[in-house]
């Protein structure tokens, strides 16, 4: 495997970030939608919410993630795990895969009240890209906030 970010033989804008995957890359754009502001290169953090309900269920935060795997993997596959941190007693989480798992390929499955992860659930036997967004409900104290994570998934061909 090229690294083609690290060699700059890859094509992706300045507005974009180059990833390397096993044989080729990804050019990635990490953009914060209205309403929220870049706080990290990968995070993205609520300005401001105008009423109860819209403070709990529009996420506090989004964070990108971006994870590499090959098509051989054994499933199921824990791949992400999520939580709050720092984690208080009698904080209790939900996870939900939001968008991206149209094939049922992933699953989520709560580890313990403020442990959750992803899994892969299904075999991907042909090199694929999935874009996930996961989202996570903190129950603490009596309020929910909500907590985004944009997980980008490579499958690539395994290596002989």
């Amino acid at each position: 495997d090229i690294d083609e970010c690290a060699i700059g033989s890859h094509n992706c804008s300045a507005a974009e970030t180059c990833y390397n995957i096993q044989g080729s890359f990804r050019c990635l754009s990490f953009e914060c939608p209205s309403n929220y502001r870049k706080v990290s290169d990968m995070r993205c953090e609520r300005i401001n919410c105008f009423n109860y309900l819209e403070c709990q269920n529009t996420p506090v935060r989004i964070t990108y993630y971006q994870l590499n795997f090959q098509t051989n993997i054994v499933v199921p596959a824990h791949i992400f795990r999520i939580g709050p941190s720092p984690a208080y007693a009698g904080d209790s989480i939900a996870l939900t895969i939001t968008r991206g798992n149209e094939d049922g390929f992933f699953s989520t499955r709560r580890l313990n009240a403020y442990t959750g992860i992803v899994y892969l659930q299904r075999q991907v036997s042909e090199p694929k890209d999935f874009l996930l967004d996961v989202e996570m409900k903190l129950w603490r104290q009596g309020t929910y906030t909500t907590f985004l994570a944009k997980i980008y998934i490579f499958i690539t061909a395994h290596a002989y």
